[in-house]
């Protein structure tokens, strides 16, 4: 499974539009230092290079693969391995983090991340959350499955205040985004020759959001400390 994520360029939903609004609400200038916290194969890091010419961008992963995919592709970057919860290399003006916090969960990553920040620094996030009060049995089934805790968005912006930040910014990821993740997932899915189980479970997820994607969707927050 590594290693058919590693021959991607990109490790989750997400693109280039929903980054550089994050980066216009958070005001980040072009001499910040930034953080990709889960940067997987550097899916970001390309935009964020772009929006800080003068500054400095560091991408940070727990996968050792992802890590040297990610700096391959970006060599003159600082990407490293290492824990979420630990980053190098601050303080920064910003911390971003595309669908990876949940391996911290909001509270706690808000909670350690805030030293790590500039007096003004911001952090900008996307997290799993549902669109609709009544989402379908199949979807909550399926992320139940997956290990996956999904609630709406208005409790993401709870955990946020509660968390002794303010909320600068929110918005969904569009469709773009979710199919610049899972249309190279599937063209590498047709060459998989691993594990038939992981094939499987990856195609149904693809087929739930085909199906039930209105209901679920990243939830995208810029914010700052209290």
């Amino acid at each position: 499974m590594i290693g058919l994520f590693s021959s991607l360029d990109r490790l989750g939903p997400g693109n280039a539009e929903s980054l550089r609004w994050a980066l216009g609400v958070a005001g980040i200038g072009v001499g910040a230092t930034v953080l990709d916290a889960g940067c997987g194969t550097g899916a970001d890091l390309g935009v964020l290079q772009a929006a800080v010419p003068q500054g400095r961008v560091i991408g940070l992963d727990a996968e050792p693969a992802f890590v040297a995919r990610a700096q391959a592709r970006f060599p003159r970057l600082r990407i490293e391995t290492g824990d979420m919860a630990d980053p190098p290399g601050g303080p920064f003006d910003m911390i971003w983090s595309a669908g990876a916090v949940y391996n911290l969960g909001v509270t706690r990553a808000l909670t350690v991340w805030r030293d790590h920040l500039q007096p003004t620094g911001k952090v900008a996030f996307s997290d799993l959350r549902w669109r609709t009060e009544a989402p379908p049995e199949a979807a909550v089934a399926f992320w139940k499955a997956d290990g996956v805790t999904v609630s709406s968005a208005e409790a993401l912006e709870q955990e946020v205040v509660a968390a002794g930040y303010r909320v600068l910014g929110a918005r969904w990821l569009g469709t773009p985004g979710w199919a610049s993740y899972y249309g190279p997932l599937e063209v590498a899915l047709d060459g998989f020759t691993g594990d038939p189980g992981v094939a499987e479970h990856l195609r149904a997820e693809i087929a739930l959001w085909r199906t039930h994607g209105v209901s679920y969707g990243y939830r995208l927050i810029v914010c700052e400390p209290v």
